[in-house]
């Protein structure tokens, strides 16, 4: 698989004065071409010369897919940014490069920086250009609807509203003498865990005194809640009087309230939602790839045309599991998708019979059926009929059919990933 992911901006611009007079039009522009012309001998190492040949094949074999990739995104994304009407302001451009000066406190750092990692200052910009366009463009297709949002907030409200609570551990002794005397031991070094099996006559003993991460409210004696609140984590308390026992509490960790409204919450909300839907800015950048028109026409880098064809074919899983189709799944007239019906069937879990004299494909799981007959738009699920927009057809032995009769006929469901190229089919609905 080839990998997608941009290059992070690693590198902050700190010598704001030198680049902004050049930023905005570097950031709409691509630079003029560049003549590359070596001497025969690139350099002379220990008195043996290293020739510009060498150093032109060490290059093929190490980095040309590295640099070849990332011009590649960058082609990519600047093509989609202008599709979509996309343009960088001067003032974003310079706000961006504000945002990430200020990690380096002087010019000369930041100059380091792009020599340590081999990057000219034109090549940065050109970046920072990509990366800001690849956000914009998965904020377009990335719109996530109010309403989403808002219950998404509701159904994990235990993420954005939750009280503070303690990790408490407790020993339990019938007499203070007891109490004191765990309490020394503990305060002389001795673990809270190994005291806790020794003397405590609480059943949480076992566990070494542990009663686990508690809220305010989920202990039920108001001065042992107050107390373990008021504990520093890895203190100690004084015996407390409970109901005729002494109890001796231990915090270990502690974790404050979170009370994040909707519109506190709302940013991190959406980052969710676009992971779950598969927009992520990888995502995003993987769909741009793949529906790219790529041919390469050098010799050391050929064969990544093989790897960019496959990118191009439609993935098919059941369940999650990948399944393996003898043809691709494709497109056909009508922009409906056939997919090869035996092994979907088969992923999920039918019986198949195939009817020479008819031409037909019966298939039945858990007491459901539909059957498909080659060069006819309709299909039989159960005792009905449903029309297709492309017949069923046999290509290189193979019967491809549309996926979603077969899919939702047998019980099943399905759900199309266009930035994943993926049909993702589920057994149950």
């Amino acid at each position: 698989m080839i990998t997608t992911r941009l290059l992070p901006v690693l590198l902050p611009v700190c010598f704001l004065g030198l680049l902004l007079p050049l930023a905005a039009a570097r950031a709409q522009t691509s630079p003029p071409p560049v003549s590359l012309s070596l001497p025969p001998t690139l350099a002379v190492i220990n008195g043996k010369p290293l020739s510009s040949q060498g150093f032109l094949e060490a290059m093929e074999q190490g980095f040309a897919r590295e640099i070849f990739e990332e011009l590649l995104h960058r082609r990519v994304v600047w093509d989609e940014a202008q599709r979509l009407g996309i343009v960088l302001s001067k003032q974003e451009f310079e706000q961006a490069l504000k945002g990430v000066m200020a990690e380096y406190p002087t010019k000369e750092a930041f100059q380091a920086s792009l020599r340590q990692q081999g990057m000219s200052e034109a090549f940065f910009l050109q970046r920072l250009k990509t990366e800001m366009l690849l956000d914009r463009i998965v904020e377009k297709r990335g719109s996530i609807p109010e309403e989403e949002i808002a219950a998404y907030y509701d159904k994990h409200r235990d993420q954005f509203v939750r009280p503070a609570r303690v990790h408490l551990w407790d020993i339990v002794t019938t007499d203070l003498d007891s109490a004191y005397a765990a309490r020394r031991r503990i305060a002389a070094g001795e673990d809270f865990a190994v005291v806790a099996k020794e003397m405590s006559v609480a059943p949480s003993a076992a566990r070494g005194g542990e009663v686990g991460w508690v809220t305010a409210g989920e202990i039920p004696d108001r001065l042992m809640s107050e107390t373990a609140f008021s504990l520093e984590v890895g203190q100690t308390s004084n015996p407390l009087l409970v109901e005729g026992k002494y109890h001796v509490l231990y915090v270990t960790e502690a974790q404050p309230g979170v009370n994040r409204t909707l519109a506190q919450a709302r940013s991190d909300i959406i980052i969710a939602l676009r992971e779950e839907k598969g927009l992520t800015r990888e995502a995003v950048l993987d769909s741009l790839v793949r529906t790219a028109e790529v041919q390469i026409n050098w010799d050391p880098l050929r064969y990544l045309n093989g790897e960019y064809l496959a990118m191009k074919q439609i993935k098919v899983v059941v369940d999650g599991k990948p399944v393996a189709l003898p043809r691709p799944a494709y497109i056909a007239e009508g922009g409906r998708m056939l997919v090869p019906a035996k092994p979907l069937a088969e992923a999920l879990g039918a019986r198949l019979t195939w009817k020479t004299e008819t031409s037909t494909l019966v298939l039945e799981r858990a007491g459901r059926q539909v059957a498909f007959q080659v060069g006819n738009r309709m299909a039989t699920v159960g005792e009905k009929s449903l029309r297709m927009e492309a017949a069923p057809r046999i290509e290189g032995g193979v019967l491809m059919v549309e996926p979603r009769p077969l899919v939702e006929g047998l019980g099943g469901s399905l759900q199309w990933e266009p930035l994943r190229n993926t049909l993702a089919l589920k057994s149950a609905p």
